[in-house]
């Protein structure tokens, strides 16, 4: 059966891509014992994948490959460090997985889920249900139940806060004080300003109840219902819709860095458009309005009221054959209170310290901390590489919560010191849930 990751029809660039694919599950399938399906998602699995054609003719990928194994059991962490091991040495590739920020570069992304793992409402398990290809062994995918309806906004706040760091990530503050990117770092920095754009309007599209799997679809969704769906936003960003459809066409072919816009000045545009988006969704999102950015932590405890409850019922449900407004109340708290305790833990085991603050509020989980920290810090940088001093305190203050901070001062070397503890943050925080 012949698969199409990519938008172009070529059956060369599908082959090339389809190869890398069956080395990935070959090293899968010699490594697990427990393995009942193995589907590529993500923009590869919606053969919208991200590519470029170097000069000889070889295939390139700019984004992850999405992997998904339906397991019986899920391997404990040394397993799946090992496992990366050996299919990046199979790609012949260096393992990014130990980079402080890995998506700086072409990544395998593995998640190990049960077929009862499969009843969470999220974005993500309806595009694997709806926009996903089979590699190997059993179709799980009927037994998502949920519809494009049913993606939480939840979903799209979590898009906006991946943003974040995707932004984060791939800028250095030596960038406005003189020192031009490399060939790599721009491509990088390009591509994530790019898929910015398009996350914001794939975000607005889950706000508006108009959801769709295909990033060209989202595009022209987002373009019809913009001006009346969102007036408020539309006077603030009256470009979006069009930055959102032009950005998804450059993502879905293959394209030359020389007509690229300057990096710099991308990276800047597409700061100021997610602060503009993200303020709007939170007002959605919670009802209240953000005025100064300082207080985005006291706005986050009505965030991790409901952030959770849309993923915590359903389990409720399938475990306990019922649910209620208390219960589900209890379990948001209770389940957030634990992933404080364990990151904790996980701090500690990493040698970064035996901070006790992530208990002292045990009732908002870590991502609902050191992400918020992560949009102040971002939100902190001037064009002009001048810095708001009150935000980056404020931001310091907030990824304290989460891990040992010490900066040298507010100002310029403050905030690349403060980047790169936040992504040692996230970086801890994702390798803990790398196999939950």
């Amino acid at each position: 059966m012949s698969r199409r990751y990519v938008q172009c029809q070529d059956t060369i660039v599908n082959g090339q891509i389809d190869s890398q694919l069956r080395l990935v599950t070959k090293v899968i399938l010699k490594n697990m014992a427990n393995v009942r399906s193995i589907i590529i998602a993500g923009g590869f699995g919606k053969g919208e994948g991200n590519i470029k054609l170097t000069k000889d003719g070889k295939v390139r990928c700019l984004r992850d490959f999405d992997i998904v194994c339906i397991v019986d059991r899920k391997p404990n962490s040394k397993v799946v460090d090992e496992l990366y091991d050996q299919i990046y040495k199979s790609l012949g590739l260096r393992n990014p997985e130990s980079s402080l920020f890995r998506q700086q570069s072409f990544a395998v992304d593995l998640k190990f889920l049960r077929k009862e793992d499969l009843i969470y409402p999220d974005i993500y398990f309806y595009d694997l249900k709806a926009a996903s290809q089979i590699l190997w062994g059993e179709d799980v995918r009927p037994l998502i139940p949920w519809t494009k309806k049913d993606v939480p906004l939840s979903s799209g706040l979590r898009l906006i806060f991946e943003k974040v760091c995707g932004l984060l990530g791939n800028f250095s503050i030596a960038y406005v004080q003189g020192k031009t990117p490399t060939y790599q770092e721009k491509e990088s920095l390009v591509s994530e300003c790019h898929k910015t754009f398009i996350e914001i309007g794939t975000a607005l599209c889950i706000l508006a109840g108009k959801y769709e799997p295909k990033y060209a679809q989202r595009a022209k969704v987002l373009e019809n219902l913009y001006a009346t769906q969102f007036p408020e936003l539309a006077r603030i960003l009256p470009e979006l819709p069009k930055k959102v459809i032009e950005y998804t066409d450059l993502r879905l072919r293959s394209y030359s860095l020389e007509n690229y816009e300057d990096p710099v000045e991308l990276w800047f545009s597409a700061q100021n458009y997610l602060r503009e988006a993200f303020n709007f969704y939170l007002k959605s999102y919670t009802g209240k309005s953000l005025s100064d950015w300082n207080a985005l932590p006291n706005l986050m405890r009505a965030v991790a009221r409901e952030y959770y409850k849309p993923f915590l019922g359903p389990l409720l449900r399938a475990r306990l054959r019922f649910s209620s407004r208390f219960l589900l109340d209890l379990a948001t708290f209770l389940y957030q209170g634990l992933t404080n305790l364990e990151y904790t833990y996980v701090v500690a085991l990493n040698k970064e310290g035996t901070p006790l603050r992530p208990l002292l509020r045990w009732y908002i989980s870590p991502s609902l901390k050191y992400l918020p920290a992560g949009a102040m810090l971002l939100f902190s940088l001037n064009r002009d590489a001048t810095i708001e001093k009150d935000l980056l305190k404020s931001a310091a203050k907030e990824l304290r919560s989460c891990i040992p901070v010490e900066i040298s001062s507010f100002d310029a070397s403050g905030w690349e010191e403060l980047r790169c503890r936040f992504l040692k943050a996230h970086s801890l925080y994702r390798g803990y849930h790398l196999v939950k």
